[in-house]
């Protein structure tokens, strides 16, 4: 199946756990510029691709694969990777401040 442009970008946003504005903001690029992008309201130049790209830590090849679904949004992996990538970085006091904040939001939604 094939996808759009903007359909890759915003799945591959998502994926590593951006914001469009964070995405925005690691390209160079206008906030709202990517939003056109990732509804298609908009192209990109090659120039604005290779920069959204790299902003992802992709390769073209990934970027363009076939085989990925940008529609695969809704599995439990796609949520918990999410998760994963926006935790990987942190600190251990920080990491403990958000173990403590979804375990109560896991009390909370039971």
């Amino acid at each position: 199946m094939k996808y759009t442009v903007g359909d890759r970008i915003k799945y591959f946003r998502l994926c590593r756990g951006m914001s469009q504005e964070k995405l925005a903001l690691k390209a160079g690029l206008n906030p709202a510029f990517l939003g056109h992008l990732e509804r298609n309201m908009k192209s990109p130049t090659l120039t604005t691709l290779a920069k959204i790209v790299k902003a992802l830590e992709i390769s073209y090849g990934e970027f363009f694969d076939e085989e990925v679904d940008v529609n695969d949004t809704e599995s439990r992996v796609f949520y918990m990777d999410i998760i994963q990538r926006s935790m990987e970085n942190m600190s251990e006091d920080k990491l403990k401040i958000m173990a403590d904040i979804v375990l109560k939001m896991v009390e909370f939604a039971e």
